[in-house]
């Protein structure tokens, strides 16, 4: 091979190199852990920002709080991890345990809450897009079912939409897809 063929190649070697440092890797979900690192190395949801549905993104678990983003109570104290950030207490340390008559800050009491059925620990229990004090307190729908009126739309999503999530007959425009 001629040398200049060589230095040609080592030169088109250099600019591929170079050009592949700078290409930044696929986070899916916006949670600050690459999808190939949350496939390989924390076997989290890459298409989830919060794998184990604790309040925490998985990035925040993994880089700043060192916690289990594959366990919602990493200290196995009763508390998820995120409910103990948002309290100011140690999500690793089970002596550190949050005192609030609000555990996730939706608006409702722990004691509503386990009236209602819907858990003191998480904002929207159902995950259909509304916290449950909403559902409970300006929509009147239930907190524990993602489609109050059976209609087949979400409650959060008919709410979005502009329809009335606690009536069948209310629906969203036609041509919106759920």
């Amino acid at each position: 091979m001629s040398r200049k063929r060589h230095a040609c190649l080592i030169v088109a070697m250099l600019l591929l190199l170079v050009d592949c440092a700078s290409v930044q890797p696929v986070d899916s979900d916006g949670d600050g852990i690459s999808d190939v690192d949350e496939a390989r190395i924390h076997h989290t949801d890459s298409q989830r920002i919060d794998t184990d549905t604790d309040g925490l993104a998985d990035g925040l678990e993994i880089v700043e709080y060192l916690t289990n983003p594959l366990a919602r109570d990493t200290d196995a104290d009763g508390y998820f991890d995120g409910v103990e950030v948002r309290h100011g207490k140690d999500p690793t340390d089970p002596e550190s345990i949050p005192v609030s008559q609000d555990l996730d800050g939706d608006g409702l009491s722990n004691e509503e809450e386990i009236h209602l059925g819907t858990h003191p620990q998480l904002i929207d229990t159902d995950f259909d897009g509304l916290s449950d004090a909403e559902e409970v307190k300006k929509y009147f729908t239930n907190p524990v079912a993602v489609d109050t009126d059976g209609d087949k739309f979400w409650d959060g999503e008919e709410v979005s939409l502009g329809s009335d999530p606690a009536d069948i007959d209310s629906q969203p425009p036609s041509g919106t897809s759920h």
